[in-house]
C-alpha cells in the first residue's frame, strides 16, 4: 500500500475505565510522514476520539519537531529502546517539554536499554510483559523507579496477551494495561450465558430465515420491548429519507431484510453492552470490524455476509462464549459458518487480513488485500469509515445521534 495506514489498540486504566489509544502507524516509502499526514486530514483526532493517544516516534520525527504540530495533551510521544540519545535528540526532548508534551518510553524489558537515562524526563513507561514472570517485572519496575528517581513515571503493561501476564502486572500496581487479552475474555460456562442473548441470537436466524414472512419476524421481535425500541431508534436513525418508523414491519418494508439483519447484529451486539471499559470496547471491535469487512464487498464476496462474519469473529468475546456454542445458536450461511468455525472457504481471509489490520502488520494485511483483490488505496479509508459509523451506530443503540445507512 503507498497510502498511509494506522490502526488503534485501547489502553486501559488500573480501574478498567479506557483512558487512551495507541495509534500505530505503516512506514511508507515515499517521503511522507504517516502522523503528520494524519493530523492534517483529521484522521488523527477522529482515532482518539477525544482521548490521549500513544505514538510511536522516529529520531528523524523528533528532530523535525513533527509532535508540535499536535495539541497539547493529544498525544504521548513513545520514545524506542534503540533511539541514540545524542545532543540533537536532547535538545529536541527540549522542545517537547517546554511546550507541555508528554513523552513515555517504549517496550521496556528484562535488558537495560541506553534510552533509560530519559527515564527522569519521561511521564510514561510501557514494560513488556509478555513474560508474565512476577520476578521479571519486579525487577523491571525496581530499575524504573531508581533510574526515575523522585519523578517516577507511570507504568503501562504492554502486549498483555494472557490473564497471567495481566495478573502479574496488575500485582505490581501498573497504571495502564494494553494487548490482545483484552479482545479474548475467558468464556463463561454455557449455563451463565443470559438467556436474553441465548433469544436475542435465535432471533438472528428467524431473521435470516427466508421462509419466515416479515409478519411473523415482526411478531417475535415485538415480543421484546427492549430490542424493538433499540431497532426502531436504530432504523429511525438511518438515511431513509426522513421519514419516521413507527413499527418493526415498517421498518422491514422501508430497508428490506437485508439491511434489517445488520441493524439488528448491531442491536444484538449492543445489548451486551457492560459496566466496564473492556466490555464496551469488545462490542465496538465486533460492530467496527463488521463494518471494516462490509466494504470489501465484491469479487464473490457479499456485503451482509462480510458484516456477519466480521462481527461474529468477535462476538465469542463479546459474550464470551465459545465459538462453536454461538453457533449453534444462530444459523449462518454455511459459507460463514466455516470461516468462523475452521478459517476455510471463501470468507476466511477477510478475517485473517482484519486481525492483521487490527494488529498494525500492515504487511501482511497488504499481501492479504492484494490476494484478496482489494483496491488496496482505499483500505486506510475502509478503516475511518468503520470507526465512524460504528460510533454513531452504538450512539444510535445506546441514545446517542445518528447512523448513516
Amino acid at each position: 500500500m503507498s497510502d498511509s495506514l494506522l490502526v488503534r489498540q485501547p489502553v486501559f486504566g488500573s480501574s478498567g475505565a479506557l483512558i487512551g489509544y495507541e495509534i500505530r502507524y505503516n512506514d511508507v516509502d515515499d517521503g511522507r510522514n504517516a502522523f503528520a499526514q494524519s493530523l492534517l486530514s483529521g484522521s488523527f483526532d477522529l482515532v482518539r476520539n477525544q482521548l490521549p493517544a500513544f505514538v510511536a516516534a522516529t529520531r528523524d520525527q523528533l528532530l523535525a519537531d513533527v509532535f508540535l504540530m499536535a495539541a497539547p495533551g493529544s498525544v504521548i510521544i513513545m520514545l524506542p529502546p534503540d533511539l541514540e540519545v545524542d545532543d540533537d535528540v536532547q535538545h529536541a526532548i527540549d522542545r517537547l517539554r517546554a511546550a507541555g508534551a508528554a513523552l513515555a518510553l517504549e517496550l521496556v524489558g528484562a535488558q537495560p536499554t541506553k534510552v533509560e537515562a530519559l527515564l527522569p524526563r519521561t511521564t510514561w513507561v510501557r514494560v513488556d510483559a509478555r513474560s508474565g514472570d512476577v520476578a521479571i517485572i519486579t525487577a523491571i519496575s525496581d530499575r524504573i523507579t531508581e533510574a526515575a528517581g523522585t519523578s517516577a513515571p507511570k507504568r503501562m503493561a504492554a502486549q498483555v496477551e494472557s490473564l497471567q501476564q495481566y495478573e502479574a502486572a496488575l500485582q505490581q500496581g501498573f497504571d495502564a494495561f494494553q494487548g490482545t487479552f483484552f479482545s479474548r475474555p475467558e468464556p463463561l460456562p454455557s449455563a451463565d450465558v443470559p438467556q436474553n442473548t441465548i433469544a436475542a441470537l435465535r432471533l438472528m436466524s428467524l431473521a435470516r430465515d427466508a421462509s419466515v414472512t416479515d409478519p411473523e419476524l415482526e411478531d417475535v421481535i415485538s415480543t421484546d420491548p427492549v430490542l424493538t425500541f433499540q431497532l426502531l431508534r436504530l432504523v429511525n436513525s438511518a438515511a431513509i429519507g426522513g421519514r419516521g418508523v413507527a413499527s418493526i414491519g415498517q421498518a422491514l418494508r422501508l430497508i428490506g431484510r437485508a439491511a434489517f439483519l445488520r441493524w439488528l447484529a448491531v442491536a444484538v451486539a449492543a445489548a451486551r453492552h457492560g459496566s466496564t471499559a473492556v466490555d464496551h470496547e469488545l462490542v465496538r471491535q465486533a460492530v467496527e470490524r463488521g463494518r471494516f469487512l462490509e466494504q470489501l464487498h465484491g469479487s464473490g464476496r457479499d456485503a451482509g455476509t462480510l458484516f456477519l462474519v466480521g462481527l461474529f469473529s468477535l462476538l465469542d468475546a463479546v459474550f464470551r462464549m465459545p465459538m462453536a456454542d454461538l453457533l449453534a445458536r444462530v444459523t449462518l450461511s454455511p459459507e460463514a459458518t466455516e470461516a468462523l468455525l475452521s478459517r476455510t472457504g471463501p470468507y476466511a481471509d477477510a478475517i485473517t487480513f482484519a486481525e492483521s489490520y487490527e494488529l498494525g502488520l500492515f504487511e501482511n494485511a497488504t499481501q492479504i488485500a492484494h490476494d484478496m483483490g482489494i483496491d488496496e488505496s482505499r483500505v486506510g479509508d475502509y478503516y475511518t469509515n468503520a470507526i465512524t459509523w460504528t460510533a454513531e451506530a452504538i450512539g444510535a443503540v445506546l441514545g446517542g445521534t445518528g447512523v448513516r445507512h
